[in-house]
């Protein structure tokens, strides 16, 4: 058991050398897990193995909030970054100004926010990074499908127009949302209580233990939204101005929204 002590150890240790949590969080720590398993062949040794899977998790947790919390000082590797993104971003806009119509918001973070709850995760639930940066984002993706959901409704003529279909491109491009500053991690839970109904094929029953699962979000921080409309579809532009409101405040984007993840405040607009 030393030879797993020690490596905890170690990894905790390493806090000062972690730039990229995306490639830290997505694959540093299953390649640990897998060498630990692979060192586990005696059955009694598996229930070892699990509760280490629990202890990574938790110094996976705790070291990714530290990193994004040290970005606070703005002096911070992080921030440093965040700053390069937003430059390219300010440069490709101005880039296509004679060829869009751009609408540009500010969105603050009202209730916490998660993305990619699906992505294969050491924490079961996922978390999506901007890979090369290590920085959590919007996916533009996300973004125009929550829209659409949204529009359905009230919009049901131009869903076609604005989103495109199958064979045809549609006249607006959503970029993903990129943050303009501070960061703050959080660290929230569920509890499922059906584990042997989905593990064993047992019926589900509320007799079962729940087992508490930890998942990261993003609780503060400021992001820049634009989207992009073709030049002659000044209409549409107009329709989008009137509906992102509501859709950022009301709707949400992202995992768990009927619980209440994933609002946000536009105190910002330049179009």
């Amino acid at each position: 058991m030393n030879y797993y002590k020690y490596d905890i150890e170690k990894l905790k240790d390493k806090n000062s050398f972690i730039k990229n949590a995306s490639l830290y969080y997505n694959k540093f720590v299953f390649k640990e897990l897998v060498v630990l398993n692979n060192k586990i062949t005696s059955k009694s040794f598996k229930k070892s193995l699990k509760e280490i899977r629990e202890r990574y998790k938790d110094v996976l947790i705790s070291i990714i909030k530290n990193l994004f919390e040290s970005s606070k000082s703005g002096s911070d590797s992080l921030q440093e970054i965040i700053n390069s993104l937003r430059k390219i971003r300010e440069n490709f806009i101005n880039s296509l100004k004679q060829r869009y119509i751009i609408l540009s918001y500010t969105l603050e973070v009202k209730t916490p926010f998660l993305i990619g709850a699906g992505i294969p995760s050491i924490d079961e639930i996922g978390f999506y990074w901007l890979r090369n940066y290590g920085i959590p984002v919007i996916p533009g993706t996300s973004i125009k499908g929550c829209f659409k959901s949204c529009l359905l409704d009230v919009l049901k003529d131009y869903l076609e127009e604005i989103f495109g279909t199958e064979d045809k491109m549609g006249k607006v491009i959503f970029l993903d949302a990129i943050p303009l500053g501070e960061i703050c991690l959080g660290i929230d839970f569920q509890t499922p209580h059906f584990q042997k109904y989905y593990i064993d094929n047992k019926p589900p029953n509320d007799v079962y233990n729940p087992v508490p699962l930890s998942f990261l979000h993003v609780s503060k921080g400021r992001f820049r939204l634009d989207i992009l409309i073709d030049k002659d579809e000044g209409n549409i532009a107009d329709k989008i101005k009137n509906h992102i409101k509501i859709f950022l405040e009301e709707y949400g984007v992202g995992a768990k929204t009927s619980m209440g993840y994933g609002r946000f405040k536009i105190i910002n607009q330049n179009s």
